[in-house]
């Protein structure tokens, strides 16, 4: 009788931890790890992971690193602390990536790259996002047809605000000045950069700086929408005429967007798509956790860079509603 009870209680633990542990595994974590939330793109993008959870039935863990290497690696080891499965993050520098990835691999947690691509690694689900330098391009062909349309027979002088630590700008900056080089071909005209920073702050005081150089400047791109905007700001500041001038932005935020239905200099915009990044990342990382695809499928496709649309006057309206329903104005 003693045996019989003995047996019965343990399967009665047997179950009880069993179908605990079947639950967890019906709904496992998935951690994100985000350069910061301040920025109108994070927040879409955080609002697509989370989205994408919710409708796959996941629990979403998210850290920011504020683009500090030693955070990266720690938010990763709070990730895995928490019960994480797998963990999309943006990395901050090559060798905080690769510590994160070597952490992951010792864990058995699932890794997936987002934010800029990383050197493909066989253990890692490659980067989904915005093709940069095509994006460069488009400004360029854009910023080529105004110039032609609007500034026949004058003088042209472009400046272009870099962000060198971040390698999607560096290959937005790198379209753009390989696309007008293109585009102009026969057309005399001077080029400068200035690191912008990717601020407001830092694109109106590298504008200030290039204004102060090179009075006649007609012609702005920024490599994202705040450093352009601050540029834009010192541009009006220096009493440019709209109908004489070009500003062009890269990201696809409210305020581009808000500028460019205005009618003034900032005519254009070339957009990202956070939201729809956000979510393929998580169907990614929900198929891995379930066995329902491996990361080698993945590795084999190799990145996918998805080409951005240029938002104008003429499809401006569309974007503003689309950002104003994510952001929850």
């Amino acid at each position: 009788m003693r045996q019989s009870m003995v047996v019965v209680l343990s399967l009665a633990v047997l179950l009880v931890f069993g179908c605990s542990d079947k639950s967890g595994d019906e709904n496992p974590k998935v951690g994100v790890i985000q350069i910061t939330l301040e920025h109108e793109y994070q927040v879409i993008l955080n609002k697509g992971f989370k989205d994408k959870a919710k409708e796959m039935g996941m629990e979403v863990l998210v850290e920011i690193n504020d683009m500090n290497p030693e955070k990266c690696i720690t938010a990763a080891e709070n990730l895995i602390a928490a019960g994480a499965k797998a963990i999309i993050v943006a990395p901050v520098d090559p060798g905080s990536f690769k510590a994160v990835a070597m952490l992951c691999k010792r864990e058995g947690v699932i890794l997936l790259n987002d934010g800029s691509p990383q050197p493909i690694d066989k253990e890692v689900a490659p980067f989904i996002g915005t093709e940069s330098y095509s994006g460069g391009l488009k400004a360029a062909d854009f910023a080529a047809r105004w110039i032609k349309e609007n500034l026949a027979g004058k003088k042209v002088v472009v400046a272009h605000l870099t962000l060198p630590t971040f390698t999607d700008c560096v290959q937005r900056n790198k379209g753009f000045v390989d696309g007008l080089a293109k585009q102009l071909a026969g057309v005399e005209y001077e080029i400068y950069s200035e690191n912008g920073k990717g601020s407001r702050e830092g694109g109106l005081t590298a504008t200030e700086n290039l204004l102060q150089a090179h009075t006649d400047i007609n012609v702005l791109f920024g490599c994202n929408d705040d450093s352009a905007l601050g540029g834009y700001s010192a541009m009006k500041a220096a009493d440019k005429k709209d109908a004489e001038n070009l500003v062009i932005g890269f990201d696809g935020s409210l305020g581009a967007f808000e500028e460019i239905k205005k009618g003034g200099m900032f005519r254009a915009d070339i957009v990202q798509l956070p939201y729809k990044y956000a979510q393929m990342h998580m169907e990614r990382a929900v198929k891995l956790i379930r066995g329902e695809s491996k990361v080698a499928d993945y590795v084999a496709k190799g990145h996918v860079f998805i080409d951005p649309p240029i938002v104008t006057k003429d499809n401006v309206d569309e974007f503003i509603a689309q950002n104003k329903d994510r952001l929850g104005k």
